[in-house]
């Protein structure tokens, strides 16, 4: 046997800040990191503990060859900013971390959230604005910014916590507040969540408010957390971030510091996921009930291989009617609606990482192959998917 063949490689200490792999894993990009050390043997997990100050000062004496941190307050960065070992931050809490950072596309998920909104017609908003990092501040320019570009004025809310990092139940004078506030919103409305803590609660006081979900008001979040999601008693719509993808990168990150590679103030942005559509937001806001019908249709099969003959046939009227009153609410025609719905789903699918074929997107947007794919992206966008591909890498959350 050849000795040095018989060399294991040499396990590297990692250290984690913020992320609960020595617990029960609910999180993805927890699962994502525990899975890595599980599957190459390369790392093994030395330390872990909640983001704090303390958890930093101590991380500073340990012997580790890298960490994964939270970085959730100046205090915490300048602690992170005397380890002598590589740290990758995959917090968006701060503006400026100062450390290799990975972070998710939060512009993208406003904007996705209020574009799915605007998609079924609504043109009331209410916006829910929580305490908390640069993340929160990031979604609600997008979603603020998006809604406004269509003409509309989104009421904000500013929902009143001391504690942003340790949720507590609202108090009974803050319930008060937003139930005479949502009373505000004439239906049909939609309220975006800037983060879903609260959306339990807040649901069940737009009922005592005398609002039903979906049929009045609708629900969409832009920050989703699986533990929350079972105690929401009407299934919550959100804007996803791919939190596995995070994970993978910041595998990927920090095995390129420890390599000896330069990644001084690098930043990845993680393009999401899309939004997750559920209960809360299955609904259209459309006075004319056969458009409402045909787009609800086309929504829910347009990346099925139909054709506008197929949305005929579920809404029992003429084309050219349906074309007229279509684009009356809509602004576009059936078929329009349709390439535009394809497209949309064609981007997300040529940011994912690693990226599909052209022909499994093309399966996965109800073209039949490439060729048609390219056809149609090409027309709607100016470009081929391959040079889109190319270009949405180098410029993270636009379209």
């Amino acid at each position: 046997m050849n000795s040095a063949a018989a060399v294991k490689p040499k396990q590297k200490r990692i250290a984690l800040i913020g992320l609960p792999v020595f617990q029960s894993i609910n999180n993805l990009s927890s699962a994502a990191i525990a899975r890595h050390a599980e599957e190459t043997g390369r790392w093994r997990f030395v330390f872990s503990a909640e983001a704090s100050v303390a958890s930093f000062k101590f991380l500073r004496t340990l012997d580790c060859d890298g960490a994964i941190v939270r970085l959730l307050s100046e205090a915490m960065k300048r602690e992170a900013k005397n380890i002598t070992f590589p740290v990758v931050n995959i917090s968006s809490w701060l503006a400026a971390p100062g450390l290799p950072t990975v972070r998710h596309d939060f512009r993208a998920l406003g904007r996705q959230a209020a574009e799915h909104l605007l998609e079924k017609g609504f043109r009331r908003f209410g916006c829910v604005v929580v305490p908390g990092g640069q993340f929160i501040q990031e979604r609600c320019t997008s979603f603020l910014e998006t809604v406004r570009a269509k003409g509309c004025q989104p009421l904000l809310f500013n929902l009143r916590t001391t504690q942003p990092l340790n949720p507590q139940p609202l108090a009974a004078e803050e319930r008060r507040r937003f139930m005479d506030w949502v009373r505000t919103l004439p239906p049909p409305a939609a309220i975006a969540l800037m983060d879903d803590w609260d959306a339990p609660i807040l649901m069940n006081l737009c009922r005592e408010a005398g609002f039903e979900i979906p049929r009045d008001l609708v629900m969409i979040t832009t920050g989703c957390h699986s533990e929350v999601l079972p105690l929401c008693p009407v299934p919550l719509s959100a804007a996803q971030e791919n939190q596995e993808l995070l994970g993978r990168l910041a595998v990927a990150c920090l095995d390129d510091l420890m390599s000896g590679k330069q990644l001084e103030n690098f930043t990845i942005s993680v393009p999401p996921l899309g939004v997750v559509e559920r209960a809360s937001t299955a609904t259209m806001a459309i006075e004319d009930r056969e458009v409402a019908h045909a787009v609800e249709f086309i929504r829910a099969h347009g990346y099925e291989p139909i054709n506008i003959s197929d949305v005929l046939a579920r809404v029992h009227i003429a084309r050219v009617t349906l074309e007229r009153r279509f684009r009356a609410v809509t602004g576009q025609t059936p078929h329009e609606y349709l390439i535009q719905h394809r497209v949309r789903r064609a981007q997300e699918l040529l940011q994912q990482h690693p990226p599909p074929s052209l022909q499994t997107v093309a399966k996965h947007c109800g073209l039949p192959d490439r060729r048609r794919l390219n056809q149609v992206f090409r027309r709607a966008t100016g470009k081929s998917p391959a040079a889109w591909r190319s270009w949405a890498m180098k410029n993270p959350g636009k379209r």
